[in-house]
């Protein structure tokens, strides 16, 4: 799939509840979270990703699924004809600086749909880890058709890429959740997923593993990383709802 089908496709949610709110609901499209929110939870949300790699490079080591090696890091950076490694250096980071912000765009076109709409409409319906649960796996089984084109998973690109990535959006989905739920808006959710998509892919240069099912950001070290981030957060919300 090109690249400006996959941004089509990301927007496809928001416009879904925006014809949800207006046809359906009648009501303003503001009600969806789109608010302010506070300062620290768009920190938090931009360093999830960083936290879920660094842990997952534990699990990695623990389980033996691959190798971590911080000095892969020097072969990801591009290398220019007359440009001075400390200036290619200061460029990569500040690229990664503004990713996040760079992805911000399409991602609130996943999350005014995902987080923003359908997340506490299913809160409400069927209770808060409930809700969250299916708000994650539906988002997962949206993106069934890309990985069975080999997005994500490229040796799995059949029902257990599927199965895979949607425990995947499960369980990132209960951190974008909370987000969503304690700063009363979807933007930092859209700001997380933004810094997801820039992020998570150094998980592979830092420690590759012979098949995606078994390394980061998407193999079962991601699932134990994911999983016990996601387990803490559940914690919090129940001990305030």
């Amino acid at each position: 799939m090109t690249l400006p089908a996959l941004l089509i496709m990301m927007f496809s949610p928001a416009l879904g509840a925006i014809l949800a709110t207006k046809l359906v609901e009648h009501s303003s499209l503001r009600t969806n979270g789109i608010a302010k929110g506070k300062l620290r939870y768009y920190l938090i949300a931009w360093a999830y990703p960083i936290i879920f790699i660094l842990i997952g490079l534990v699990f990695i080591t623990l389980l033996g699924t691959g190798t971590v090696n911080f000095n892969n890091l020097a072969t990801a950076v591009p290398t220019i004809p007359g440009m001075s490694s400390s200036t290619l250096l200061a460029l990569a980071a500040a690229n990664l600086l503004l990713a996040p912000f760079i992805n911000f765009i399409p991602a609130l076109g996943e999350e005014y749909g995902w987080r923003g709409f359908l997340q506490p409409t299913l809160i409400k319906r069927f209770g808060l880890t409930s809700g969250l649960t299916l708000a994650g796996l539906i988002w997962g089984l949206w993106h069934a058709p890309i990985i069975l084109q080999g997005y994500n998973y490229p040796q799995h690109p059949d029902l257990i890429g599927v199965s895979f990535f949607t425990l995947w959006t499960i369980l990132v989905g209960y951190f974008l959740g909370w987000v969503r739920i304690k700063s009363n808006s979807c933007l930092p959710a859209a700001l997380g997923h933004g810094a997801i998509n820039a992020y998570v892919g150094f998980g592979l240069i830092l420690a590759p593993a012979k098949d995606e099912l078994l390394g980061l950001p998407l193999g079962l070290p991601a699932f134990l990383a994911l999983a016990l981030i996601a387990a803490l957060l559940l914690r919090d919300l129940r001990k305030r709802t």
